[in-house]
């Protein structure tokens, strides 16, 4: 956990996506928890008149939310303006409280890179550098492609003679890795 205080926020005018889901979510709130190297986590409080939201209709599924500027509360922004968006797989999703008109939801938003510590692996890695590691995992064990993830390198990393990860979650071995040579997952 972080020794940071959660980011919270409390507006209704923050737009919340996952492919796949008609409904339309209206964000109460939200908290997030970010650090280096580290993934965030973000759960995210929203209603909804679909009374019938399930867990298998969100879990896993890829989702943004998109945090605006407030219109005009006096800093001159006289239309909405997304701040930021986070892009990410709902990993938690549970149904809070049921009204006659909406129901109360929770979800938790994280990157798909943090779906990476569910597995525990061995392997062996011979001749190969650190980014060249991290990117075969990153391409063979978990299917991700270019536009998944980018390396920006200011110089070249030596190939090391053999690299062991042995009973380590994907997330953990990548982050260790990098951190020996100066990098983190962004």
């Amino acid at each position: 956990m972080s020794s940071h205080p959660p980011i919270r926020f409390s507006h209704n005018h923050h737009m919340l996506a996952v492919k796949g889901c008609t409904a339309e979510p209206d964000v109460l709130a939200f908290e997030g928890d970010e650090a280096l190297s580290k993934p965030f986590s973000y759960r995210i409080e929203f209603t909804s008149s679909d009374h019938a939201i399930s867990k298998e209709m969100m879990l896993m599924k890829t989702g943004s939310l998109t945090v605006q500027a407030p219109v005009d509360q006096g800093y001159g922004i006289k239309v909405q303006q997304a701040v930021r968006t986070l892009q990410g797989v709902v990993t938690g999703f549970e149904r809070l409280s049921t009204s006659k008109d909406e129901t109360h939801y929770a979800l938790t938003l994280r990157p798909r890179l943090a779906l990476l510590d569910r597995s525990h692996q061995n392997a062996i890695y011979q001749d190969m550098s650190v980014p060249q590691i991290v990117e075969k995992i990153l391409r063979e064990r978990h299917n991700m492609r270019g536009q998944d993830f980018l390396f920006s390198l200011s110089k070249e990393y030596p190939r090391r003679e053999q690299v062991m990860q042995y009973g380590e979650d994907d997330l953990h071995f990548i982050t260790r890795l990098l951190g020996e040579v100066g990098m983190s997952p962004a």
